[in-house]
Protein backbone atom coordinates (compact mmCIF):
# COMPACT_ATOMS: atom_id res chain seq x y z
CA UNK A 1 0.00 0.00 0.00
CA UNK A 2 1.23 3.59 -0.38
CA UNK A 3 2.36 6.17 1.89
CA UNK A 4 -0.59 8.96 1.98
CA UNK A 5 0.13 12.06 3.44
CA UNK A 6 -3.16 12.81 4.81
CA UNK A 7 -6.35 10.22 4.66
CA UNK A 8 -7.65 10.04 1.15
CA UNK A 9 -4.40 11.65 -0.79
CA UNK A 10 -2.48 9.59 -3.18
CA UNK A 11 1.25 10.50 -2.84
CA UNK A 12 1.86 11.93 -6.29
CA UNK A 13 5.23 11.23 -8.43
CA UNK A 14 6.49 12.90 -11.24
CA UNK A 15 9.11 10.95 -13.01
CA UNK A 16 11.74 12.40 -15.99
CA UNK A 17 13.71 10.69 -18.11
CA UNK A 18 14.48 10.88 -21.31
CA UNK A 19 13.73 7.30 -22.37
CA UNK A 20 9.70 7.30 -22.69
CA UNK A 21 9.90 3.86 -22.29
CA UNK A 22 11.74 3.71 -19.12
CA UNK A 23 8.95 6.06 -17.91
CA UNK A 24 6.10 4.16 -19.07
CA UNK A 25 7.53 1.58 -17.04
CA UNK A 26 8.25 2.99 -14.11
CA UNK A 27 4.59 5.10 -14.29
CA UNK A 28 3.04 1.31 -14.71
CA UNK A 29 5.01 -0.17 -11.64
CA UNK A 30 4.09 2.76 -9.26
CA UNK A 31 0.94 3.45 -10.39
CA UNK A 32 0.18 -0.44 -9.72
CA UNK A 33 1.29 0.35 -5.99
CA UNK A 34 -1.51 2.97 -5.46
CA UNK A 35 0.88 5.91 -6.47
CA UNK A 36 -0.48 8.72 -8.90
CA UNK A 37 2.36 8.86 -11.22
CA UNK A 38 3.13 11.00 -14.32
CA UNK A 39 5.93 11.53 -16.49
CA UNK A 40 8.12 14.48 -18.48
CA UNK A 41 10.96 12.95 -20.88
CA UNK A 42 12.32 16.63 -20.77
CA UNK A 43 13.72 19.02 -17.76
CA UNK A 44 11.95 22.22 -19.55
CA UNK A 45 8.61 20.37 -19.04
CA UNK A 46 9.05 18.95 -16.34
CA UNK A 47 9.40 22.80 -14.75
CA UNK A 48 6.47 23.80 -16.14
CA UNK A 49 4.49 20.88 -14.87
CA UNK A 50 6.18 21.74 -11.17
CA UNK A 51 5.38 25.12 -11.78
CA UNK A 52 1.80 23.90 -11.39
CA UNK A 53 1.52 21.45 -9.35
CA UNK A 54 4.80 20.83 -7.08
CA UNK A 55 4.82 16.69 -6.71
CA UNK A 56 5.25 14.67 -3.07
CA UNK A 57 8.34 12.72 -4.71
CA UNK A 58 10.76 13.54 -8.28
CA UNK A 59 11.92 10.42 -9.76
CA UNK A 60 14.98 11.88 -12.01
CA UNK A 61 17.48 10.65 -14.59
CA UNK A 62 20.79 11.79 -14.50
CA UNK A 63 21.64 11.57 -17.99
CA UNK A 64 19.77 13.95 -20.39
CA UNK A 65 20.32 16.34 -23.20
CA UNK A 66 20.82 19.81 -22.52
CA UNK A 67 20.95 19.80 -18.99
CA UNK A 68 21.40 16.63 -17.23
CA UNK A 69 19.67 15.51 -13.87
CA UNK A 70 22.23 17.19 -11.65
CA UNK A 71 22.05 20.47 -12.75
CA UNK A 72 18.19 20.41 -12.71
CA UNK A 73 18.03 19.14 -9.35
CA UNK A 74 20.26 22.11 -8.72
CA UNK A 75 18.27 24.73 -10.60
CA UNK A 76 15.02 23.67 -8.61
CA UNK A 77 17.12 24.03 -5.26
CA UNK A 78 17.73 27.62 -6.27
CA UNK A 79 14.19 28.38 -7.13
CA UNK A 80 13.35 27.16 -3.51
CA UNK A 81 11.65 24.06 -4.94
CA UNK A 82 12.21 21.66 -1.93
CA UNK A 83 10.86 18.20 -3.72
CA UNK A 84 11.91 14.88 -2.22
CA UNK A 85 14.26 13.11 -4.73
CA UNK A 86 15.15 10.02 -6.19
CA UNK A 87 17.70 9.58 -8.83
CA UNK A 88 17.24 6.74 -11.23
CA UNK A 89 20.62 6.23 -14.00
CA UNK A 90 22.83 4.07 -15.42
CA UNK A 91 25.69 6.24 -13.71
CA UNK A 92 26.73 3.99 -10.84
CA UNK A 93 30.31 4.99 -10.12
CA UNK A 94 31.04 6.21 -6.51
CA UNK A 95 31.39 9.54 -7.79
CA UNK A 96 28.34 10.04 -9.53
CA UNK A 97 26.37 8.42 -5.79
CA UNK A 98 28.45 11.28 -4.20
CA UNK A 99 27.45 13.80 -6.28
CA UNK A 100 23.82 13.02 -6.09
CA UNK A 101 23.97 12.63 -2.28
CA UNK A 102 25.81 15.85 -1.63
CA UNK A 103 22.72 18.03 -4.03
CA UNK A 104 20.19 16.72 -1.56
CA UNK A 105 18.64 13.07 -3.08
CA UNK A 106 17.05 11.35 -0.72
CA UNK A 107 18.19 8.13 -2.73
CA UNK A 108 19.83 7.00 -5.51
CA UNK A 109 19.03 3.95 -7.80
CA UNK A 110 21.03 2.39 -10.62
CA UNK A 111 19.98 0.85 -13.65
CA UNK A 112 18.95 -1.54 -14.25
CA UNK A 113 16.85 -2.37 -10.80
CA UNK A 114 14.68 -4.53 -10.02
CA UNK A 115 10.76 -3.28 -9.45
CA UNK A 116 10.11 -4.91 -6.06
CA UNK A 117 13.42 -2.67 -5.16
CA UNK A 118 11.92 0.29 -6.52
CA UNK A 119 8.63 0.03 -5.01
CA UNK A 120 10.21 -0.53 -1.73
CA UNK A 121 12.59 2.37 -1.78
CA UNK A 122 9.88 5.10 -2.86
CA UNK A 123 7.72 3.60 0.60
CA UNK A 124 10.98 3.93 2.30
CA UNK A 125 11.34 7.42 1.28
CA UNK A 126 7.80 8.58 1.80
CA UNK A 127 8.25 7.42 5.06
CA UNK A 128 11.30 8.88 6.00
CA UNK A 129 9.10 12.52 4.85
CA UNK A 130 6.35 11.33 6.67
CA UNK A 131 8.10 10.81 10.18
CA UNK A 132 10.12 14.37 9.40
CA UNK A 133 6.85 15.96 9.69
CA UNK A 134 5.70 15.16 12.67
CA UNK A 135 5.44 17.91 15.31
CA UNK A 136 3.70 19.89 12.85
CA UNK A 137 0.49 18.16 12.87
CA UNK A 138 -1.28 20.60 15.29
CA UNK A 139 -3.61 23.63 13.38
CA UNK A 140 -3.10 26.91 13.62
CA UNK A 141 -6.14 29.67 13.58
CA UNK A 142 -5.62 32.91 13.17
CA UNK A 143 -9.01 34.62 12.19
CA UNK A 144 -10.51 33.70 9.43
CA UNK A 145 -7.85 31.30 8.25
CA UNK A 146 -7.14 27.97 10.00
CA UNK A 147 -4.02 26.20 8.89
CA UNK A 148 -3.37 22.18 9.09
CA UNK A 149 0.18 21.44 8.33
CA UNK A 150 -0.21 17.49 8.14
CA UNK A 151 -2.77 18.09 5.61
CA UNK A 152 -1.08 20.51 4.04
CA UNK A 153 -4.06 22.96 3.89
CA UNK A 154 -5.70 26.23 5.02
CA UNK A 155 -9.63 26.52 5.63
CA UNK A 156 -10.71 29.95 5.07
CA UNK A 157 -13.92 31.65 6.64
CA UNK A 158 -14.80 27.73 7.88
CA UNK A 159 -16.30 26.83 3.98
CA UNK A 160 -13.42 27.04 1.75
CA UNK A 161 -10.11 25.00 1.65
CA UNK A 162 -6.74 26.05 -0.56
CA UNK A 163 -4.52 23.55 -0.95
CA UNK A 164 -1.09 23.84 -0.21
CA UNK A 165 2.91 22.83 -1.22
CA UNK A 166 4.97 21.54 1.40
CA UNK A 167 7.11 24.88 1.16
CA UNK A 168 4.01 26.88 1.21
CA UNK A 169 3.04 25.49 4.07
CA UNK A 170 6.49 25.85 6.10
CA UNK A 171 5.96 29.59 4.94
CA UNK A 172 2.64 30.82 6.02
CA UNK A 173 2.97 28.60 9.38
CA UNK A 174 5.90 30.58 10.37
CA UNK A 175 3.82 33.88 9.62
CA UNK A 176 1.15 32.14 11.13
CA UNK A 177 3.21 31.50 14.19
CA UNK A 178 4.14 35.33 14.41
CA UNK A 179 0.63 36.53 13.38
CA UNK A 180 0.42 40.61 13.90
CA UNK A 181 4.67 40.59 14.26
CA UNK A 182 7.06 41.08 11.39
CA UNK A 183 8.63 37.74 10.17
CA UNK A 184 12.14 38.94 8.66
CA UNK A 185 13.41 37.41 5.34
CA UNK A 186 16.53 36.19 7.08
CA UNK A 187 14.01 34.67 9.72
CA UNK A 188 12.09 33.09 6.84
CA UNK A 189 15.30 31.96 5.52
CA UNK A 190 16.38 30.10 8.18
CA UNK A 191 13.09 28.46 9.40
CA UNK A 192 12.13 27.30 5.87
CA UNK A 193 15.08 27.12 3.88
CA UNK A 194 17.94 26.32 6.39
CA UNK A 195 19.97 29.10 4.65
CA UNK A 196 21.16 32.53 6.30
CA UNK A 197 22.80 33.84 2.85
CA UNK A 198 20.46 36.37 1.53
CA UNK A 199 18.47 35.07 -1.16
CA UNK A 200 15.45 37.09 -0.42
CA UNK A 201 14.05 36.52 -3.75
CA UNK A 202 12.84 32.91 -3.01
CA UNK A 203 10.94 34.27 -0.02
CA UNK A 204 8.78 37.04 -2.06
CA UNK A 205 8.17 34.10 -4.78
CA UNK A 206 6.42 31.93 -2.13
CA UNK A 207 5.19 35.23 -0.41
CA UNK A 208 3.49 35.91 -4.21
CA UNK A 209 2.04 32.30 -4.51
CA UNK A 210 0.59 32.60 -1.03
CA UNK A 211 -1.24 35.23 -1.70
CA UNK A 212 -2.25 34.27 -4.97
CA UNK A 213 -4.29 31.16 -3.20
CA UNK A 214 -5.69 33.23 -0.18
CA UNK A 215 -6.23 36.48 -1.17
CA UNK A 216 -8.92 37.94 -2.45
CA UNK A 217 -6.95 40.17 -4.61
CA UNK A 218 -3.10 39.34 -4.61
CA UNK A 219 -2.44 42.80 -5.46
CA UNK A 220 -4.15 44.66 -2.19
CA UNK A 221 -3.78 42.00 0.38
CA UNK A 222 -5.67 41.51 3.41
CA UNK A 223 -3.44 38.41 5.15
CA UNK A 224 -0.44 38.88 4.18
CA UNK A 225 1.02 42.47 4.53
CA UNK A 226 4.58 43.28 3.56
CA UNK A 227 6.81 45.59 5.64
CA UNK A 228 8.93 47.71 3.20
CA UNK A 229 12.38 46.83 3.66
CA UNK A 230 12.09 43.94 6.80
CA UNK A 231 9.87 41.53 5.97
CA UNK A 232 6.04 40.18 6.31
CA UNK A 233 3.42 40.52 8.31
CA UNK A 234 0.15 38.05 9.08
CA UNK A 235 -2.72 40.22 9.81
CA UNK A 236 -5.94 37.65 11.45
CA UNK A 237 -8.77 39.12 10.01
Amino acid sequence: MPEEQEEGKTVYILVVDDDRFANTLVQFVLTKEGYEVETADNPRGALQMIQKREPDLLILDVTMPYINGFEFSAKLRAEGYEIPLIFMTAQDTIEAKLQGFNIGADDYICKPYNHQELVARVQAVMRRIKKNGKGSNQSIRVGQLELFPAELRVVIGGKHAVTLTPTEMHVLRVLMSSAGQVVNREQLLAEVWNDNENNSNIVDVYIRRLRVKLETDAEKPQYILSVRGIGYKFVGR
